[in-house]
């Protein structure tokens, strides 16, 4: 269900009136999405959602709960109120209760497409015959899924602030493997516009990997340049932007503590060809203006230069250091240069080639080493070529560790809701074998 502003503004208020807690907030988001989804080259499921959910957060003191309902009637209404409240009274008092927000300036954000909220399942098969047509054509087996959504999210509470946004996005992805299950290929696309998203050439993407990582030669486990993909960037990076948070760095528990005490704000942490920030208005990325405590998104920068420039801040540890609260970082965006991944592999005189990473897990918060699987075409590069498809690999890397090795970069692209680059590093751990594809 999608919720207009005046809309939301009226049932928020009308829940708000119904409260006597000493402040409460609620959060409205829902939204109408579909999706289709292929299997074994055909079209297996296709399904429309049409959702809402209404959270009310009442407080007494500093005595706190939170409930929800997807219903609007007046019934479940008041008893939403009802359980809410007391559920709050009987809540521990939290020590670290900071009270709501008043009224917030907001980015004049605007991430919504009339191209995909009004997306028809027949657009969709459309877009997936584009991928499956290039599969068939190479007796090749692919599965995958091309799904868009129009949502709506807003927040208002009893100290007067109210913020109200719609957004769209539009996501493919697809897996091809031969038939004999020893060559995999990945590729997808998204984007706020569902008519940019490219269905065909990710499928041709996809077709060319799964054709050559079929006779994958074994490349024995050790430390080698690497070149990531944009996607494989995107999954192994974020953990670096997880790991940010000023309360964890100044309690001594992350990569970004400084030893004997505090953070590394103002120090180098990477190499100084990287730059890292948040830009919740780029408009191939056009994130929400806030978040659910009702946070304005800001544009950050988080890395400049190799140099820390900031950590995100929460309410309560913006508040008790006296500093400016950030919020979780709204997206990342990581500059790149000017190329692409042809280039990078153009100008490499040995690197093993990543699509992407799987199954990515912690081992040591306060380095961020990460262990994983690389997935779905990894390759041999020697004297500017693809030489051949290689075993796929367990890594142990850290992703602050990379960022110091980062000789080239391409051209950031979206992946997600981020945008980075592909990165040519000159050292990657490649621990041990995997028998995956």
């Amino acid at each position: 269900m999608i919720l207009n502003k005046s809309d939301s503004r009226a049932l928020i208020d009308k829940i708000l009136s119904m409260t006597t807690a000493d402040e409460a907030r609620v959060n409205l988001s829902g939204g109408r999405a579909g999706n289709t989804r292929f299997a074994l080259n055909a079209i297996t499921t296709s399904g429309d959602e049409d959702t809402l959910s209404i959270t009310l957060r009442t407080a007494f003191g500093k005595r706190h709960a939170s409930m929800s309902v997807n219903q609007t009637d007046d019934a479940s209404l008041e008893t939403l109120v009802e359980k809410t409240e007391e559920a709050a009274r009987f809540a521990p008092e939290d020590s670290e209760y900071v009270p709501e927000l008043g009224p917030q300036t907001y980015l004049p954000i605007k991430a919504f497409s009339r191209n995909t909220a009004g997306a028809s399942a027949r657009s969709r098969v459309k877009g997936t015959e584009a991928a499956l047509r290039p599969a068939r054509r190479n007796d090749l087996i692919s599965a995958g899924f091309l799904e868009h959504d129009h949502s709506f999210s807003a927040v208002g509470n009893s100290n007067e602030l109210f913020a109200h946004s719609e957004s769209t996005n539009a996501s493919f992805s697809n897996t091809i493997r031969t038939k004999d299950g020893k060559g995999s290929g990945w590729a997808g696309d998204s984007s706020r516009d569902i008519r940019k998203v490219d269905c065909g050439d990710a499928g041709k993407r996809a077709v060319w990997k799964s054709k050559h990582s079929a006779d994958a030669q074994t490349l024995e486990p050790g430390i080698y340049p690497v070149i990531l993909e944009p996607q494989a960037v995107a999954d192994f990076m974020r953990f670096a932007a997880y790991a940010m948070s000023a309360r964890t760095a100044d309690e001594g528990r992350s990569f970004y503590s400084k030893k004997g005490g505090g953070n590394k704000l103002g120090e180098k942490v990477s190499g100084a060809n990287i730059t890292v920030r948040s830009q919740p208005t780029h408009p191939e990325l056009l994130g929400f203006p806030f978040g659910g405590n009702g946070l304005p998104a800001q544009e950050i920068p988080w890395i400049e230069n190799g140099i820390l420039k900031n950590l995100y801040y929460d309410r309560y540890w913006a508040h008790k250091n006296n500093v400016e609260a950030t919020g979780f970082p709204s997206n990342m965006v990581i500059e790149g240069g000017s190329g692409s991944v042809e280039d990078l592999i153009r100008g490499a005189e040995k690197a093993v080639l990543v699509t992407r990473l799987w199954y990515i897990r912690f081992v040591d918060p306060q380095t961020i080493l990460m262990t994983g699987l690389t997935r779905d075409g990894t390759f041999l590069v020697e004297n500017g070529k693809i030489k051949h498809a290689v075993k796929n690999f367990r890594f142990n890397e850290s992703p602050m560790a990379v960022l110091n090795k980062v000789e080239n970069m391409s051209k950031s692209v979206r992946v997600g809701g981020s945008l980075v680059p592909a990165m040519h590093a000159s050292e990657f751990n490649f621990a041990s074998l995997s028998d995956a594809v």
